[in-house]
Formats: C-alpha cells, structure tokens, sequence
C-alpha cells in the first residue's frame, strides 16, 4: 500500500487531515497544529491549448468581459496570463 504524506505549508507540521474538496475538485487539507486549510496539490483547471485559445481571442482584441462570458474564465485570469506572454 502507497501512503502519502504531505506538510503544512505553513508551518510544516505533517499533522494533516483531509478537509473536503474545493468547487474545482482538488482535495483540501487542514493543519491540526495551525488550523490552515489548503489545497496541497493545484491540478489547473485549463489546459495549455484552452489557455492559447483564450490568450488569442484577448489578442484579437476580444473585451475581457466577453472572453469572460464566452469562455467561463474570470477577467483577472487573463489579465494574469496576457501579461504573462
């Protein structure tokens, strides 16, 4: 049997519970020493090719508000990733 073990980002105690799930589906963790509650390992939501479908559009001159409802990702997002590029 594999066990994993993971830290505290915090404060690197190995005194962690599972705590549920974000909306994303990523498994969330609490520190029983701290009290912190994070997700340990981020699998991202978009994939690489999504991402340059998206930074396209917004090349294209595309608004972020429409990118935003076109494609169902937040406006900082891509603002984060144009500046990226």
């Amino acid at each position: 049997m594999i066990q994993e073990t993971h830290k505290c980002h915090h404060c690197n105690s190995i005194n962690i519970v599972k705590n549920g799930k974000n909306r994303n589906g990523n498994q969330r963790y609490k520190c029983k020493d701290c009290g912190i509650s994070r997700v340990v390992e981020y699998k991202p939501n978009y994939t690489e090719g999504r991402k340059e479908e998206i930074i396209r559009a917004y090349q294209e001159r595309s608004s972020l508000r429409g990118l935003s409802r076109t494609f169902g990702v937040a406006r900082d997002t891509v603002t984060v990733w144009s500046k990226k590029n």
